[in-house]
């Protein structure tokens, strides 16, 4: 039901066209387009196929502006409300997510400021921190064991890794370098005895602070900073204090003066309205170049068809039947194997629509040549006049000439076939170049891991 609602939306656009005091001939009545219609179906009103094929393309594009259009308010309406800031509260990345970088807008009475501000990721606390080390440092002696049993008897490197998984520590590595190195690598071959080594984990986490005192006296700025620069300043102070919290709370104040904030809204929406129109001329316009696609192979099927065409004429007429009777017999040939493979050939439909023109009283020449400017490729132009100069003259060597025709077609053939082959590799070499590509990363990436 909505579909017929479109195709009405799209008729009732098309009838409005063509009321219009200046009609858009290019849209209404493309004559490249009426053409290519006729020749792909050279039967019935060419005049209402190119009406019901533009306002089909009307329909797809109205489909185009509709949608996009509804997803543009989408987007717009989802953008605005993805602005609001909650209780002025942005809320962090969790550890190890690293930064947010948000886009704020900030307004006060005396104008409207855009902020741009790296929310830094949330730290541990120290409380938090102590029981995480409590799981964590069970899961490290296993884990630097290797293949040992126990660290009480070390017989195969040791595993000294640098974090695990999960945990948000790092892990630095101090042995005494005569037994084991920092690497976990036994470096005696050979022992007397065992030997007692102590093998220290440096575990840590977020920051460490090194104090240098330096001694500055600090006088006002020269230049007071600007109401941008100081709400910088002030956010970053926030930062700084709440690094542990989970929300960085917004001030709703500022030098006695109030603030609201809101995220800067993104132009996703606005894009998707100019985007959808154009969409909808590159659809519109991109049909015509299909249509000209199909006349292409249309024209490709038909010379390939042609030394078929031409041998099978020679063989009949050469064996005795007359020129219509011959023509006939592979029309109909045609119509069964159409009947069984459910395949259309032009030239073969060509040949039908002539054998139903003479059924119907057109004269033969005549129809030989409508034949010919039907098909619109030169060889069959040539067919149409052997035939109609055979019935109009009434010459005894069409045979001969249909077998040397047919000889001439079937080498053109070759080299048409060819040409594609050539053609096909053509198209095949951007893919062959990107596959070389592939190969060639999956070769050399992991030798340089390996060497590096």
């Amino acid at each position: 039901m909505r579909k017929n609602k479109h195709k009405k939306f799209a008729e009732f656009i098309y009838n409005r066209l063509e009321r219009m005091s200046k009609k858009p001939d290019k849209i209404l009545y493309n004559s490249s387009v009426r053409e290519a219609l006729q020749t792909l179906e050279p039967t019935g009103d060419t005049s209402v196929r190119q009406k019901a094929y533009v306002i089909k393309k009307l329909w797809l594009c109205s489909i185009i502006v509709a949608g996009g259009l509804i997803l543009a308010v989408f987007v717009w309406i989802k953008e605005e409300n993805q602005t609001t800031i909650v209780d002025n509260a942005i809320e962090r990345n969790a550890y190890g997510d690293g930064e947010k970088a948000v886009s704020l807008i900030a307004k006060d009475s005396m104008g409207t400021y855009e902020v741009d501000l790296y929310v830094e990721e949330r730290l541990y606390q120290e409380s938090e921190l102590k029981l995480l080390l409590a799981e964590f440092l069970p899961l490290l002696e296993k884990a630097m064991l290797g293949e040992n049993a126990s660290l009480d008897k070390v017989a195969y490197q040791l595993n000294l890794i640098e974090g695990l998984n999960g945990f948000p520590f790092t892990v630095e590595w101090k042995t005494d370098g005569v037994y084991i190195d920092c690497e976990g690598t036994l470096i005696q071959d050979v022992l007397d005895t065992p030997r007692l080594v102590e093998v220290t984990a440096v575990v840590s986490c977020e920051t460490f602070e090194v104090h240098h005192l330096l001694n500055c006296m600090v006088y006002s700025k020269a230049i007071q900073p600007s109401k941008k620069e100081r709400i910088i300043k002030e956010l970053q102070e926030i930062q700084d204090k709440t690094k542990n919290e989970k929300f960085m709370t917004l001030p709703s104040q500022m030098n006695a003066e109030g603030i609201s904030w809101r995220y800067k809204k993104g132009n996703t929406g606005i894009l998707l309205v100019f985007a959808t129109p154009l969409l909808a001329l590159i659809v519109y316009f991109g049909a015509d170049r299909d249509l000209k696609k199909q006349v292409a192979d249309r024209n490709e099927q038909l010379k390939m068809d042609y030394p078929e065409i031409v041998s099978a004429l020679a063989l009949l007429i050469g064996a005795g039947m007359t020129v219509p009777n011959a023509w006939q017999r592979v029309a109909q040939d045609y119509g069964v194997k159409k009947q069984e493979t459910g395949k259309k050939r032009y030239a073969y439909e060509e040949m039908l629509l002539t054998i139903y023109e003479m059924e119907s009283g057109v004269a033969q020449t005549k129809a030989y040549e409508r034949f010919g400017r039907r098909c619109r490729v030169q060889s069959y132009n040539k067919l149409a006049t052997m035939l109609s100069q055979n019935i109009r003259k009434g010459a005894t060597n069409l045979a001969i000439l249909l077998r040397e025709e047919a000889a001439y077609a079937f080498e053109e053939r070759k080299h048409m076939a060819r040409r594609l082959g050539e053609k096909a590799g053509t198209k095949l070499l951007v893919p062959m170049m990107m596959l070389l590509g592939m190969i060639m990363v999956v070769i050399i990436v992991p030798a340089f891991q390996g060497y590096f």
